[in-house]
């Protein structure tokens, strides 16, 4: 790239990294079989209505996008209640999109965004992309936001405060008071995000969802997801709901054509499939309860979160250690370095089997002689029987 003026601002961006996919450990190991329990897909497999309604569109894949998004919009309407309309909702492809145009909208040179230290990355990357600074604020000693020192740390300058909810990575909710209080102390020049990519797992009555607070009419972003509920991650589909005047502002930031037909004649599908969200929500919500359980006879530290994953934090082998013996026995879990935790791993809650499987691995590993950047020094039988 010599001789080109690159933008700087846009070098101060770090890369997101994915996790990894089974093909890539089995190729990197020499594993003939691996499981993914690192990037909290819908395990199931995606809303079968959604793929009725998929292969029906195909014919129609050599056309711009139409209609589609304009149903999904009113087919949202109709899947959290008539007294909002189309104008309360945008479209994004995928979750991570809408919160792109948000920062887009909001944030640009020398001014602030609040987030907590511990959570999704892409809320200080997207701020950064944009011009803007991020103010991290410590969590509670026992992981969850700190409200009142974040609005404390509002300023003139803060244009965005960034909340997750289920927190990725911890999968701590907020409550309705807390939130209630949040919002009312705050001023009228800061928009709060919500992000609600993993609502749909949520048990707790006390969940303060945000679609409330765009009832009322304050600035508020509420940002969803078809990728974990529907398990429609690989067709990138997610949405806002805001005041209408928020989203007109929003759709400045849409790009021509940024969501597919397929994605959402498929999204739109999945929201009459009461059926699987209801066998996906009680799956996560059996199988979650079972692993904490596991987990926590094991003596690890494992976070009660609400989400279709668990947090293990400060492990005794150490997280890189125990994630590095995980995926040597073909079990795939996310190490949260990038997320403002270093020491800490998160799993997603799989199918019975997978959770037998990876209960039984991390029960021997923490038996293991492990040093390191090696291997440990007692191996399974079972990491033998799956080497090629």
């Amino acid at each position: 790239m010599n001789g080109l003026m690159l933008n700087p601002q846009l070098l101060k961006v770090p890369l997101y990294v994915a996790g990894k996919s089974p093909e890539e450990v089995c190729q990197e190991l020499g594993l003939t079989e691996a499981i993914k329990l690192g990037s909290n897909e819908n395990m199931l497999g995606p809303s079968p209505m959604a793929l009725t309604a998929l292969r029906q569109a195909l014919a129609e894949v050599h056309r711009y996008p139409g209609m589609a998004e304009n149903q999904l919009r009113h087919k949202l309407v109709a899947y959290h209640g008539e007294d909002l309309t189309a104008d309360h909702f945008i479209i994004g492809n995928g979750g991570s999109d809408v919160l792109r145009m948000i920062a887009q909208a909001f944030i640009s040179e020398g001014v602030e965004a609040i987030a907590c230290r511990v959570t999704f990355p892409l809320f200080a990357l997207l701020t950064t992309m944009y011009g803007g600074k991020t103010i991290r604020v410590e969590p509670r000693p026992d992981y969850r936001f700190d409200l009142p020192a974040m609005a404390d740390a509002v300023t003139d300058q803060t244009r965005i405060v960034w909340l997750c909810s289920p927190n990725n990575p911890t999968g701590f909710i907020l409550s309705q008071k807390e939130v209630d209080e949040f919002i009312e102390w705050l001023p009228d020049h800061v928009v709060v995000v919500l992000d609600e990519a993993y609502c749909d797992f949520v048990t707790d009555p006390d969940y303060a969802g945000g679609v409330r607070y765009v009832r009322q009419g304050r600035n508020v972003v509420v940002v969803r997801s078809f990728s974990k509920g529907a398990g429609l991650a690989s067709l990138r589909v997610g949405y806002g709901i805001a005041h209408p005047d928020l989203i007109e502002y929003l759709m400045h930031t849409v790009l021509p054509f940024n969501t597919g037909a397929l994605a959402c004649v498929a999204a739109a599908a999945s929201l009459d499939d009461y059926d699987f969200r209801r066998r996906s929500h009680d799956l996560v919500a059996r199988e979650r309860a079972l692993l904490y359980t596991h987990l926590s006879e094991m003596g690890l530290n494992c976070l009660a979160g609400h989400a279709n994953f668990l947090l293990i934090v400060d492990p005794p082998l150490g997280a890189p250690a125990l994630t590095d013996a995980l995926l040597r026995e073909g079990v795939i879990v996310r190490p949260m370095g990038g997320f403002g935790l270093p020491n800490a791993l998160r799993v997603t809650v799989g199918l019975p089997e997978e959770n037998r499987r990876f209960l039984a691995v991390v029960r021997a590993a923490l038996s293991w002689d492990i040093t390191p950047g090696g291997e440990p020094c007692i191996v399974a039988e079972s990491r033998k029987d799956r080497r090629q």
